[in-house]
């Protein structure tokens, strides 16, 4: 019984990847508020600016600062289950979405935690995800990290931003 499982296995697991059900995580807006000057290197103002599609010409940050992502959540033809924030202390997140979207029921929407449980019939969301950088540690490694299942059996999606940030000393 459990060869027959084993060779079963690679079908349902290729099924998934080759129909392309994974949920998707979208990154449609991507902008910063600094603390200080607000331009950077060049010269230019950093805030209003969407760097979604050229994350590289993000700015240096430094505690204080503030991202905000605008984040399109699509299950791929299948109902959303879960969007998770997976960072660690480093950022104070906020997220921002539709509250007719997501259940209440239990414990499975802890906000806290960045954790939100869709309702039935979700299959697109958008959810603002606000972080403001609250330490960098040595390495100065700063990370948005998001994860989003669907209800099909499938893996989730997994989306990560890595911030260009600066050791300066907190106050």
């Amino acid at each position: 019984m459990k060869k027959r499982v084993l060779l079963l296995l690679p079908l349902f697991l290729g099924a998934c990847s080759d129909g392309g059900e994974s949920p998707i995580i979208k990154i449609e807006k991507l902008s910063v508020k600094v603390d200080s000057d607000n331009i950077d290197s060049d010269n230019n103002s950093v805030e209003g600016e969407d760097y979604a599609n050229k994350m590289d010409n993000l700015p240096t940050l430094k505690v204080g600062d503030e991202v905000e992502a605008l984040l399109l959540l699509d299950g791929n033809g299948s109902e959303l289950k879960t969007f998770k924030l997976l960072n660690d202390e480093e950022l104070a997140t906020k997220l921002i979405y539709k509250e007719e979207e997501v259940s209440t029921e239990g414990n499975l929407t802890d906000e806290d935690k960045g954790q939100l449980r869709f309702k039935d019939g979700v299959t697109q969301s958008q959810v603002i995800v606000q972080a403001t950088i609250e330490h960098v540690d040595e390495n100065g490694d700063v990370k948005l990290e998001f994860y989003l299942s669907s209800k099909a059996e499938c893996e989730g999606a997994e989306e990560i931003i890595g911030l260009k940030t600066t050791n300066e000393k907190e106050n």
